[in-house]
């Protein structure tokens, strides 16, 4: 299991922080405006900065040394391998997805008519 895993329920809003990033350092403002147009998800404050945190903590993001208030945070190596991981992940898992559900019906199951 990667960072993120372990990060249970808080995984999503870390991995859309992380997202954000790879444009390059940013602001918590700026941040807050990009995942809201990227993803369509309104985070609150609290989320963001619970985000931060945990992403700090972990090493997969930093603050930018000699950024003034308000800090700017950036990717680390380990923050750019662990999205990459992640995103590797849900497309090995939609395109599975994708191959399993072609075809007949699963066994056992009506098909939907009306």
């Amino acid at each position: 299991m990667g960072p993120l895993g372990r990060l249970g329920r808080y995984a999503r809003p870390a991995q859309q922080v992380l997202n954000v990033l790879t444009a390059g350092p940013r602001v918590p403002s700026a941040m807050l405006r990009e995942v809201d147009a990227r993803c369509g998800v309104d985070l609150g404050p609290g989320t963001l900065f619970g985000a931060i945190a945990r992403l700090e903590s972990l090493a997969l993001i930093e603050v930018v040394a000699g950024s003034a208030a308000p800090r700017h945070y950036r990717l680390t190596a380990l923050g750019a391998e662990t999205l990459e991981a992640q995103l590797d992940a849900v497309r090995r898992s939609a395109r599975s997805s994708a191959t399993s559900t072609s075809g007949s019906p699963a066994r056992g199951r009506i098909p939907y008519s009306r």
